[in-house]
């Protein structure tokens, strides 16, 4: 069976070409002509260029993959950004590139098994009180990442002809992880940095499970559906920071900036962004979803449904990652 797999060469795409590879699948890595392939030297893959810009282009060049290597039978869409400096930016990569390839491989006429989205659980609106959100809980995004994810989802939903399922990942960790590094690192300098004056409830997945949850549901005969895909478990921000300290021996102190001044650092932020063209973790559109005080999702249908479990707790999790920093000298 071959898959090809967007985003192979970033943080989540590295682990999901692992796990592809694991389940014995032929795996391709979808590229452009200028992607960096270091991270996956060495790996028993082949590569195919695709621009996602163009339909006409895509479906060229899947035509040509399709007399080479006989079939597409799973694709896994892991490709988009998290951050820009432009609103429309997002949902030109993240929906129109999107629907991009899915015309494109509806074009091939190959009896695709399954088109795999990678959406966020930022396309979903934020929970109440302190409710679990459901997968078909009504609401809108707060972020105008969140909405490209959803448009996305809604053009699959209404249009797509290939069988699918769709996952919303929360917060995403991990070994190579560069987002949600500066939590570790502020804990490692003795410091624990809070947004408003509530806690945040939270979900989270280690990135291993994402992955080997994402090429499950690929190859599996569930089809026509969306989940939510966490570790299951029920946090808040705190929580997390707590694991942290645990496992690197820390004492922290704790420090709770009011939104307004947040809100001011990222207006800054975007100005340095737009200046020197390096993106920022932190912008206006970020701090829509900071505030919001219930980010934790419901993933036991997906569980059920795949019949599995997550392999790591938490804090197994955690601690890799942070064995990780340290072997690669992140953390000092």
């Amino acid at each position: 069976m071959n898959i090809i797999i967007t985003g192979a060469t970033g943080f989540i795409g590295k682990f999901l070409v692992d796990y592809a590879l694991a389940e014995n699948l032929n795996v391709f890595a979808a590229v452009r002509k200028s992607s960096n392939r270091t991270s996956l030297a060495g790996k028993n893959i082949g590569f195919v260029e695709l621009d996602l810009t163009s339909e006409e282009s895509l479906t060229s060049s899947l035509n040509q993959f399709v007399e080479d290597q006989g079939t597409i039978d799973y694709v896994i869409h892991n490709a988009g950004i998290t951050k820009t400096t432009s609103n429309s930016e997002y949902e030109l990569v993240n929906c129109t590139y999107t629907i991009n390839l899915i015309k494109a491989l509806e074009n091939t006429g190959q009896q695709v098994k399954k088109f795999t989205l990678v959406s966020s659980l930022a396309a979903s609106s934020p929970g109440t009180g302190d409710q679990m959100i459901k997968i078909d809980q009504v609401g809108e995004p707060v972020s105008a990442y969140g909405w490209s994810k959803k448009k996305a989802e809604e053009y699959i939903e209404q249009n797509c002809s290939l069988p699918y399922v769709i996952l919303r990942p929360p917060p995403v960790f991990g070994p190579g992880d560069k987002d949600m590094f500066p939590v570790f690192d502020l804990v490692n300098k003795n410091l624990e940095l809070y947004v408003g004056g509530k806690l945040q409830l939270l979900s989270f997945i280690y990135v291993k499970d994402l992955a080997r949850g994402i090429v499950a549901a690929t190859t599996s005969v569930i089809k026509n559906k969306k989940y939510f895909l966490s570790d299951n478990g029920e946090y808040d921000n705190e929580k997390f920071n707590l694991l942290i300290k645990k496992y690197l021996a820390k004492k922290t102190l704790k420090i709770k900036l009011p939104l307004f001044v947040v809100y001011v650092v990222a207006f800054f932020s975007e100005i340095y962004t737009r200046l020197s063209g390096n993106l920022s973790q932190l912008n206006i559109e970020k701090i829509k979803e900071l505030k919001c005080s219930n980010w934790m999702c419901d993933s036991r249908d997906f569980y059920k449904d795949l019949a599995i479990e997550p392999k790591y707790t938490l804090y197994e999790g955690i601690q890799e990652t942070i064995d990780w920093y340290r072997n690669e000298h992140w953390l000092k």
